[in-house]
């Protein structure tokens, strides 16, 4: 089985600070691992002719930033082959559908853990939500400090994709996981433990069985660079503190495709909502298989 590593990575474009960093990042990413790099513009005609009237030059206005946003991919790349063009629509749905097949979707948002209020906009969580291929959403963070890749890992066959999308991305840059497994209680009992009471040692041996047993599960995790972190936290803060000066985050949602009504599982929510690092969300359920040979990998 074969990771999909190559293939068509779609960038949405719409010449906002947010989106030139997504093309940045992707322009790097696609140079370095290969494939295909698209930049798509979607824009609702009907909202142009709306505020500047039925003569406005809506595609040559947005043909111009395109020809910029080319430019852009061409000197920092040389050689790269980068397609450009614009789709009528609402951004989400426009996107969805030109993102159907492809390996990688990416966005851009302003929204960081030090911005207040929701920045972040719908359409990187509808995104993340609905598409059927990995999602990618780009903050204005710092550069890394760590060379890590962080993963959120439970028990769900949605979590073991994001493990083998981890270790994936690691190993382009011959970076670390750090393997978060973080496991809270309802609000009644933290009194309880806080006060000195102690969790019984049989429910904390399962919550540490957790990762080991999903990097057992998934074949190109066993080998891997893989550090455990399980602590008692909120999921989606844990990811985010460590996910602080790492190369990305990645997490796996629940969603089950854009033709299918789906909201983001909370922790995808919350990390989301929070950007320390790039986020990479995978909505696929692992595919759990047995290689027979030493060049079998993983699928998710």
């Amino acid at each position: 089985m074969t990771v999909a590593i190559d293939g068509r990575t779609v960038v949405g474009f719409d010449g906002s600070p947010s989106a030139w960093r997504a093309l940045d990042w992707a322009t790097d990413r696609v140079a370095r691992r290969g494939g295909a790099l698209e930049v798509v513009h979607a824009i609702d005609t009907r909202l142009g002719g709306a505020v500047f009237g039925p003569r406005f030059d809506l595609e040559t206005t947005v043909e111009t930033g395109l020809a910029q946003a080319r430019s852009h991919v061409r000197t920092l790349a040389p050689g790269l082959a980068v397609e450009v063009r614009w789709v009528e629509g609402p951004p989400a749905g426009a996107l969805l559908a030109e993102a159907a097949g492809a390996a990688l979707l990416v966005v851009g948002t302003d929204k960081g853990p030090l911005n207040s209020g929701a920045r972040i906009g719908t359409l990187p969580l509808t995104l993340a939500a609905k598409a059927d291929c990995v999602v990618a959403v780009i903050p204005a963070s710092p550069r890394p400090e760590r060379n890590v890749v962080v993963v959120g890992v439970d028990r769900s066959a949605f979590a073991r994709s994001a493990l083998a999308l981890a270790v994936t991305e690691a190993s382009w840059s011959g970076a670390e996981v750090e393997a978060v497994h973080a496991w809270d209680v309802p609000e009644a009992l933290h009194a309880a433990l806080d006060s000195g009471e102690h969790a019984d040692p049989a429910f904390l041996e399962r919550e540490r069985a957790v990762i080991p047993e999903a990097v057992a599960d998934v074949p190109i995790a066993r080998a891997a660079p893989i550090t455990d972190i399980v602590l008692r936290r909120n999921p989606a803060e844990a990811l985010i503190e460590r996910g602080a000066g790492a190369v990305a985050i990645v997490v796996g949602t629940r969603g089950r495709g854009r033709f299918v009504s789906s909201l983001l599982g909370s922790v995808s929510h919350d990390v989301l909502q929070n950007l320390p690092c790039p986020v990479l969300v995978t909505p696929k359920e692992y595919s759990f298989v047995v290689p027979s040979g030493p060049d079998d990998r993983d699928t998710w």
